[in-house]
């Protein structure tokens, strides 16, 4: 090659290009090199040698570097190991649920006939064939959950019945909050078996709300009263406060009204990544003196608003529990809180993992959100379900007259009346759908495995450290899981009970004295270190 130009390389794997590649001190942009003395070193053998040796050793630093920092714990893990290391008081305990007691280790012949007690009163008031068809969370006319959900459904409902109906019992003329209500699935049913006691059902959807009012009306009930706006903002006296997967932050507002008016608290959590943006939105609040509720609302992501199903939780200080906020920083807590989800790993948020080998086959929120999305819709044109069942063929078995689900009234009135609107709508619902299923990764089932169970576990430790905040402030605290299990992914149940309450607290302790399974318990006995 002539001077200044660069020398002619072979078609072929020469060890000169080999030599050139990532060689330390070889020509690039950044540091540019003159060719004719690239030539002249090349042109001895030794100084091949010599870049050959340096390519092979700053490879391997790269190497030795990547896998130190594969090696690191996730920084979930490091918290969670920090967390119960240093306040082992806020490791999970589960107590057993009281639909197990017939199976469940011997106990005291007291404990085991209060807590059947417990179990036959759910079994009754969850006895849907005795309630009016507008109560029942299957019912095209009623909650229009689809039948292929409808038995997990029933199942997560009679567990908050377990919980609640023992509060009715003491107090007949109870007044009882539903937070983040939906449709009212989990309240209605206990109105119309406790006609004395009050029912407020609060939802910051005014489309939720109006299909629990439609149905309380449907179903005679003259003892509920609903109320459009965030959790955080109510400001009446209560008795008890019910949240059946209040999603993210919604939760925690619920446990805080509560706590507030020391008022009894049944809460099935729902998923918790999203407290993320509470956190968020908390820390803006501090750093600003609070401001005002705009100020605050602004913080935090409208679509997690929607998904809440009864607002958000704005300033609500994360960790919970002023034990656990003194051991880990509310960026180390929400890394806890995110893995609960695998929401970072593509994981449905929500707890069901598509197309996973995991025990949960899809989210029950999400399909109850596409009726009342499908509800709204109807509603946007005039119709309702059962008048789309009624211009539509009858269906042989098809219950109360043509009276069908939203979506399928929706399916229906596309056979035989596709507009613009409705085709728009079904190919959007219809692409949501694609993205649920495909969201969630296929993993090799060992790999499933330990996932599912860093999951769960860190469930557990955000349950427990929302407990911990309530028993700081004297409440008497349980940790319980639904049975079945299998009924939600989302199957953790907390009670609490004022102090103040001492009677109602001694029973619930009595009933709930057994030891239950903590889920995950390999890898808490890890993080230990026990035998």
């Amino acid at each position: 090659a002539g001077e200044g130009q660069p020398p002619r390389i072979g078609d072929g794997r020469s060890d000169t290009r080999v030599a050139m590649r990532g060689a330390p001190g070889a020509p690039s942009f950044l540091s540019p090199l003159s060719w004719t003395h690239a030539g002249d070193a090349l042109d001895e053998p030794s100084a091949v040698s010599e870049r050959a040796s340096s390519v092979s050793d700053h490879r391997s630093s790269r190497m030795r570097a990547i896998a130190r920092v594969k090696a690191r714990p996730p920084k979930f893990l490091t918290a969670v190991r920090r967390l119960l290391r240093e306040a082992p008081s806020l490791c999970p305990t589960y107590s057993a649920n009281p639909l197990l007691m017939d199976v469940c280790e011997p106990c005291d012949e007291d404990t085991r006939e209060l807590a059947r007690r417990w179990a036959r009163d759910a079994t009754a008031l969850s006895d849907w064939k005795s309630l009016p068809p507008q109560l029942d969370v299957t019912h095209p006319e009623g909650g229009g959950v689809p039948r292929a959900r409808g038995a997990r459904k029933r199942e997560q409902l009679r567990n908050v019945f377990l919980f609640v109906a023992p509060l009715l019992r003491r107090k007949p003329t109870a007044k009882v909050v539903d937070f983040g209500c939906g449709g009212g699935h989990q309240t209605l049913p206990l109105a119309y078996h406790f006609p004395d006691a009050t029912f407020v059902l609060v939802d910051a959807k005014a489309r939720s709300l109006e299909v629990a009012e439609r149905r309380a009306a449907a179903a005679g009930l003259r003892n509920v009263r609903c109320v459009l706006g965030f959790i955080e903002d109510f400001d009446e006296d209560f008795d008890v406060g019910v949240a059946l997967h209040a999603c993210g932050g919604a939760s925690d507002a619920a446990m805080d009204k509560c706590v507030e008016v020391n008022a009894a608290y049944v809460v099935a959590p729902c998923c918790v990544g999203k407290i993320a943006l509470a956190a968020t939105a908390a820390a803006n609040a501090r750093e600003t003196g609070g401001g005002d509720r705009n100020a605050k609302s602004d913080a935090i992501d409208n679509r997690a608003v929607d998904a809440a199903g009864g607002g958000t939780a704005a300033a609500a200080p994360y960790p919970r529990s002023a034990l656990a906020a003194s051991v880990v920083t509310a960026v180390a807590y929400v890394s806890i809180a995110q893995a609960a989800d695998f929401g970072g790993e593509g994981y449905d948020a929500c707890g069901a993992v598509s197309g996973g080998p995991g025990p949960y086959v899809d989210s029950s929120e999400e399909d109850e959100d596409d009726e009342r999305d499908a509800s709204g819709f109807l509603a946007s044109i005039g119709e309702d379900a059962a008048v789309a069942g009624d211009d539509a063929d009858h269906v042989p078995g098809s219950i109360g007259g043509g009276a069908i689900a939203p979506t399928e009234a929706l399916e229906r009135r596309a056979e035989t009346n596709l507009t613009p609107g409705l085709a728009a709508y079904l190919r959007a619902k219809a692409e949501k759908r694609e993205r649920r299923k495909n969201r969630a990764p296929r993993s090799d089932p060992s790999l499933f495995a330990e996932r599912e169970t860093q999951r769960r576990a860190c469930k557990a430790v955000v349950e427990a450290d929302r407990n911990a905040s309530a028993a700081e402030r004297g409440y008497e605290t349980w940790q319980v899981l639904m049975e079945p299990p299998g009924c939600t992914p989302k199957n953790d149940v907390l009670v609490g009970i004022p102090s103040t309450d001492p009677d109602c607290a001694a029973e619930f302790g009595a009933a709930l004295r057994r030891r239950g399974t903590r889920p995950a318990e390999a890898f808490f006995r890890s993080l230990l270190d026990e035998e």
